[in-house]
């Protein structure tokens, strides 16, 4: 569901198959309803094709082809919208040309492309690379009376969770509309919680530490287990924490770094603790993030935190313990939420035919397009209206988490090397090579002299 980890090749997490790996997408780092066009959408369609018939005005963009682009999920991807595509094709008249970029070279594909003069008119973009094409003017600006708050959209932009517009807007100016979300949730071995005499699954961070330590055996049986390398995107699995206390990495305005506040230094001890002090979660190094999901499945870690993709693997495996999940633990005192990047569909500010671009922006952002994708792929929805869980009570209730709680990553063009500093620093901390203050110190400073670059 949602920023789901592992998925593997094309992107270890935004990868091949559902299920494998998202890690390229992280690394980076993650409509429907067809309505009547825009109001200059059949002049624009009439100016590039004079002869406009009576009979063809039931589709109103009758013989325009549109360039889209997108990095896949997975390798049955083009295949898979493709059929999704059809009623829309069928109904609007447009053409749609579909281009797969491989998630290692997308960044400077999409640089190349959006530079020239025939650029992609509609693409899929993560919340880490949108405002870095974004701030250069190549993607048209979608919060205004035209796009997005037009009289004919504004009832289905009330659906949008409103913390993926704010988040997704970067100075003012929306890049791209809010597409797919994820988030993590916390797994838990009830087996061993029912051994240890642990009646209450925990709420919140103190909670979490005290029921671990009274499961923890170690090194037979740990009490926790999340990922903790820069290699495995720590910093995605640890950011809920920040936001649980209030805090970020950046400023409000992301003109200053603001890694030693105090939301990121206590959020920042939380998880260190949980290893040198309470020694109840492995030695950084001792496991990586796919060996720690199998001492999971094998009985010796009683909480997990992981993506929601986790779901179907454990269930088809059958694993020989009780086991459930719940969103991960919040702040003592404080808030839980759920975290993820964003993915986003954009539109090109140079496009020659936009009307027919936003016509499919609308469309793969409705029910129509992203309950089947969003489900397929085990993504979680960013609109009231959409429902990608096909009847499943345990996705039914990931959802529920996601809409209700979910506070994602910033936009911003330097975000993707701001929360890789912030993994750095949560590496450091907690191997004891540094104090947390001092980790933390490094990462600010390294912060502003990228912010200021």
């Amino acid at each position: 569901m949602g920023d789901l980890g592992d998925r593997t090749n094309p992107s270890p997490a935004e990868g091949n198959e559902p299920g494998e790996s998202r890690r390229d997408f992280l690394k980076k780092a993650v409509a429907l309803g067809l309505a009547a066009p825009a109001a200059g959408a059949l002049a624009s369609s009439a100016g590039a094709r004079p002869n406009i018939f009576v009979s063809e005005r039931a589709r109103p963009f009758e013989g325009v082809t549109l360039q889209f682009a997108k990095a896949p999920f997975g390798t049955d991807e083009k295949e898979v919208i493709a059929k999704l595509l059809k009623p829309f094709t069928a109904k609007t008249g447009i053409k749609i040309q579909h281009t797969i970029v491989p998630w290692n070279t997308e960044g400077a594909a999409y640089a190349t492309n959006y530079a020239g003069p025939n650029p992609f008119d509609v693409s899929y973009q993560t919340s880490t690379d949108l405002t870095s094409l974004g701030t250069k003017g190549v993607l048209e600006v979608l919060n205004n009376k035209q796009w997005l708050y037009s009289p004919q959209y504004a009832a289905t932009a009330a659906k949008f969770i409103p913390n993926t517009i704010k988040k997704s807007t970067y100075q003012g100016k929306l890049y791209g509309l809010p597409c797919i979300i994820g988030g993590t949730v916390m797994f838990y071995n009830k087996d061993l919680l029912a051994k240890a005499g642990i009646t209450k699954v925990p709420t919140n961070s103190t909670e979490l530490a005290a029921a671990a330590r009274k499961v923890a055996d170690a090194p037979d049986v740990w009490g926790f287990s999340v990922p903790m390398t820069d290699k495995d995107f720590t910093w995605y699995f640890h950011y809920v924490n920040i936001h649980n206390r209030g805090g970020d990495i950046i400023s409000k305005d992301g003109k200053r770094a603001t890694f030693l506040t105090a939301p990121v230094i206590e959020a920042t001890q939380a998880s260190v603790d949980l290893i040198l002090k309470d020694k109840v979660q492995p030695p950084v190094g001792q496991y990586d993030r796919e060996a720690g999901v199998a001492l999971f499945k094998g009985g010796r870690i009683a909480f997990l935190q992981d993506e929601p993709l986790r779901l179907a693997v454990f269930r088809k495996e059958g694993l020989p313990f009780k086991w459930d999940f719940v969103n991960p633990v919040g702040a003592p005192g404080g808030k839980r939420t759920i975290f993820s990047t964003t993915g986003h569909w954009v539109m090109a500010a140079k496009g020659k035919n936009q009307d027919a671009a936003w016509e499919f922006v609308k469309f793969l952002s409705s029910p129509a397009f992203a309950n089947e994708f969003g489900a397929h792929y085990g993504w979680a929805p960013v609109r009231k209206d959409v429902n990608t869980s096909k009847g499943d009570a345990q996705v039914q209730r990931i959802n529920k988490y996601v809409l209700s709680g979910w506070d994602g990553l910033p936009t911003g063009p330097k975000m993707a090397q701001l929360a890789s500093i912030y993994g750095q620093a949560i590496e450091a901390a907690a191997t004891g090579n540094k104090s947390v203050k001092a980790a933390l110190t490094k990462a600010q400073a390294d912060a502003t002299r990228i912010l200021k670059s």
